[in-house]
């Protein structure tokens, strides 16, 4: 498995963690200051490549305090220093096929019978994830790689601080999850990416549709700081079409074995920035 250190442009501040008046005020101060709605800046690293997003620098607090969920807690004041570009969507079976294609990805995941194209390749460990995020890098000039779990909530909340980046209550069609389609009909599987309105920073299904990896290690809660390293258990976020709209909230977190793939999982790539 691979080792490396937490990027350089993340930074968590341990001195909030537990220390509920600080977090409270900060919560304050970003809500002054939250990014307002923007015009997505859309970034394509190479022809072959997945479309991005431009995701801005800035600072908030990781994790829910009023979460019944003890892996949620603390919140933890972040700061990200660096743009970076994040993948308008899931990777699909398409995109997933051209790095199969270049002989650099393994192929022949299974789609439970859901069609492939634009659906989200499913079926892939962590190392096959990081082996398409290497290909985009290799095609791109550029260090590309799986967010960390900070970057993956920071670029799912958008600069809100409420459960979803639309608000507290699931909503009506904003996400594929068990109660998150209102009176529509819940599909048994994943909807196709780009189906659901994006958040205000353009990115699609940050809730919902697939659980995503991420680079970090898994930890039991926020006291301890997730960084990427080699471990047995990863760190997943966004939630899933199989479960129920609170593990689709952007603090909502969960572990897989990196040896293990699962219809459930998915990924999205992000490039560092020049």
């Amino acid at each position: 498995m691979r080792t490396s250190r937490r990027p350089a442009g993340v930074h968590m501040d341990s001195r909030f963690r537990g220390n509920d008046d600080l977090v409270f005020g900060i919560i304050a101060i970003f809500l002054l200051h939250a990014f307002p709605a923007q015009a997505a800046e859309e970034y394509v690293p190479c022809p072959v490549c997945p479309p991005m997003v431009v995701v801005p620098d800035g600072q908030f607090v990781m994790g829910d305090a009023k979460s019944h969920i003890a892996n949620e807690k603390p919140e933890v004041a972040v700061t990200i220093s660096r743009r970076f570009a994040l993948g308008r969507t899931e990777v699909s079976f398409d995109q997933w096929q051209a790095c199969v294609d270049d002989k650099a990805c393994p192929g022949g995941q299974d789609d439970h019978g859901w069609g492939r194209g634009a659906r989200p390749v499913i079926n892939i460990g962590w190392a096959d994830a990081n082996a398409y995020t290497d290909w985009v890098a290799k095609r791109s000039g550029l260090v590309c790689r799986l967010p960390s779990e900070a970057e993956w909530e920071y670029a799912a909340r958008a600069g809100t601080r409420t459960a979803f980046w639309w608000g507290d209550a699931p909503g009506n069609g904003k996400a594929n999850c068990r109660d998150c389609l209102g009176d529509k009909d819940h599909p048994y599987g994943t909807k196709p990416v780009g189906s659901l309105p994006p958040n205000p920073w353009g990115l699609h299904e940050m809730n919902g549709n697939v659980w995503e990896w991420t680079a970090d290690c898994w930890t039991p809660d926020h006291s301890t700081a997730a960084a990427p390293a080699s471990c047995g258990d990863k760190v997943v976020k966004g939630g899933s079409w199989y479960y129920f709209s609170p593990m689709s909230r952007a603090a909502a977190r969960a572990k897989n074995d990196a040896r293990t793939a699962s219809y459930n999982i998915g990924l999205r790539v992000l490039c560092e920035l020049p």
